[in-house]
Parts: structure tokens; sequence; C-alpha cells
């Protein structure tokens, strides 16, 4: 008898085991997930300059791709770009940029060698949207939506 109970006791005490370990890699994969979507998120802080693709560089993009000197793209800095021989995961995608009050969205499509961590480089409508090109240089805040 004392046995039996010895062995539906250890049994007992396994399954709680089980259940609680199963919790933990459950509760450890949701937190995973929700590190990649606050990942996702991440705000970026940096200079805003201006370019005009047909002048400075020309109308293809490092993503390869046309870029008109009217449409809202942003040049990605370099560090964040990756290889620049190569299109990176940034490309095609769309960022909010924030200088004050104001903001403004537009689509990554190009490099800047010369842009440091954070740093973008904008086409003139998407400067003109948070200040004036005669400024010439604007601080930012911005993030992938």
């Amino acid at each position: 008898m004392r046995t039996t109970i010895a062995i539906i006791f250890t049994l007992f005490l396994a399954f709680g085991a089980f259940l609680i370990d199963a919790r933990k890699t459950q509760s450890g994969a949701a937190e995973r997930r929700q590190a990649n979507v606050v990942e996702k998120r991440n705000s970026y802080h940096g200079k805003a300059t201006w370019f005009i693709p047909s002048l400075h560089g020309g109308s293809m993009g490092a993503c390869w791709e046309y870029e008109a000197d009217e449409e809202y793209v942003v040049a990605m800095n370099s560090v964040q770009y990756g290889e620049m021989t190569k299109k990176s995961g940034w490309c095609f995608k769309k960022v909010r940029i924030y200088h004050g009050n104001k903001h403004v969205d537009a689509i990554v499509k190009d490099a800047c060698p010369e842009c440091k961590y954070g740093d973008l480089d904008l086409t003139p409508p998407v400067f003109k949207a948070l200040g004036d090109l005669d400024t010439g240089i604007l601080q930012i805040n911005w993030h992938e939506i």
C-alpha cells in the first residue's frame, strides 16, 4: 500500500513538474513573439538631410528602382542599410519621420553611404514636409510603419 501511494505521489509530482515546464516554454515563446513585435517598432533618432536623386547619385536607387525627384523617398544610412552592393531588407519599407510636431511618411529606396546610424537622406518633398530646405539638416525621430 505504501509503495502504491509513493508511486502515485511520485507520478503526481512528475506530472506537475511537466505542466510547470510546459507553461514556462509557452510563456517563453510568447515573450519571444512579443519581443519581435517590439523590435519591429523600434524608434530611431538621427539627422535628416536632403538630396535630389537625378543630381546626387542618379535616379536609380540602391534598391534598384527608379526614384523621381518629387517622390517621397528616403535613403537609409549605410549602417542600417547593410551591404551597399545588395538590396537591403529595408528596401521598399515605409517609414514615418518626425521633426517637432510634424511628421511625414516615405519609402526606403536608396542608401546614404555618408549617413550615420539613425540618419536619413530625404528627397525634397519629404524634407519640405518637416522643415525648410535652407535649414539643410533637421533632428528627426523615425520608425517603420
